[in-house]
């Protein structure tokens, strides 16, 4: 990976995400119509839930929670379903219409438009700040530690982070990058944190 400057990755990563959700909505790739698409949702949240249930976060109307890089909020509204509370909800994306459409979806949940590396909320403010498929399209290793920072910094002590993201490169697809598990310590774990 090279750096490029930060404003540079954030443009590129604004561009190739508009690219990606014009494909993703005219082939139907990850519509749960989709047996492909469906299997792997529900893979994923079996893993997720059980992942909570292990680190004592089943209680989930008690906690505050973050999704870096959110969408159009689908993540944070299956989270509505586990028993979180649309007020201690919030998201944050670059994309504009994404957010938009994610609060006409729940106008209680907090969406924000933003960037990641520079978080809108204060310090300690979230018991679990998750990611899902982020890292792995940040080809600037500058912008992927200062988001990781950023997460660490508005996540409660006790707190989780969660990443979940590809690990392995696509040799067709130069616009992501394996987000593998030395990756994932190297900028994740601190002293006193768990892996």
């Amino acid at each position: 990976m090279k750096h490029v400057g930060l404003a540079e990755e954030i443009a590129r990563l604004e561009a190739e995400y508009e690219r990606r959700d014009g494909y993703n909505t005219c082939s139907g790739r990850y519509r749960y119509f989709n047996e492909a698409a469906l299997q792997h949702a529900q893979s994923l949240e079996r893993v997720l839930l059980t992942l909570l249930k292990r680190h004592d976060f089943s209680a989930l109307s008690e906690k505050k929670i973050l999704d870096v890089g959110c969408g159009a909020g689908s993540r944070l509204r299956r989270f509505l379903e586990y028993g979180a509370l649309p007020a201690h909800l919030a998201g944050i994306d670059l994309l504009i219409p994404r957010v938009e459409y994610a609060r006409r979806q729940h106008s209680v949940i907090d969406y924000q438009v933003g960037s990641a590396h520079e978080l809108p909320y204060a310090d300690a403010t979230f018991d679990l700040v998750m990611s899902f498929v982020v890292f792995s399209s940040i080809l600037d290793e500058t912008l992927q530690r200062r988001i990781a920072d950023e997460m660490w910094r508005v996540r409660r002590a006790g707190g989780l982070i969660l990443v979940y993201d590809f690990v392995y490169s696509n040799p067709r697809n130069r616009a992501v990058i394996g987000f593998d598990p030395r990756k994932v310590k190297q900028l994740f774990v601190r002293p006193g944190a768990t892996f």
